[in-house]
């Protein structure tokens, strides 16, 4: 599978769409679980990567093979955050929140404080399984994203050493 841009993110969101597959059929809720925008306490709205239409389940979907690195950890931790204000509303308080993965080695790297908030905010952190051709395309576009994130950084290092020199 390839992307018009290296940093084409296409090959996560269809995976996500399998994760959240694979969720539903473990649930016992197949083609339950759809996108899906809900209001917040206080007014506001967010989206989720799921929800099933009894908002009984919330979901978010995490596609990364692998550890995760410092910023894919904010966005888990800014996840489990959205996920703990929905449970907030009397209406949702009883959902299951959770966030899922399709790698062992992403969510084993929630630990310290993030995985505290979630536990004690109860927002799973779940795994499963998802064919083997999806992960191998996820793999493909990380180490293409790997390859665009170090060339973006190389150029803006060249561009201000050059700005630095000529002022």
């Amino acid at each position: 599978m390839t992307s018009e841009h290296l940093s084409d993110s296409t090959v996560q969101q269809k995976a996500e769409a399998a994760i959240i597959s694979a969720l539903a059929e473990h649930l016992g809720v197949p083609d339950s679980l759809r996108p899906r925008k809900l209001s917040t306490p206080g007014g506001s709205s967010v989206q989720l990567d799921a929800c099933s239409e009894d908002k009984s389940v919330l979901v978010e979907a995490y596609a990364r093979q692998g550890k995760l690195k410092g910023a894919q950890i904010k966005k888990i931790s800014q996840d489990v955050l959205k996920l703990a204000l929905l449970k907030r509303d009397d209406s949702l308080s009883s959902s299951r929140a959770i966030i899922v993965f399709a790698s062992e080695e992403a969510r084993a790297s929630i630990t310290g404080w993030v995985r505290s908030a979630a536990d004690q905010f109860g927002v799973e952190l779940m795994v499963v399984d998802i064919p083997e051709d999806v992960r191998d395309d996820i793999r493909s576009a990380q180490a293409r994203q790997v390859m665009v994130n170090v060339q973006v950084a190389a150029d803006e290092v060249v561009e201000d050493i050059s700005i630095r020199l000529t002022e």
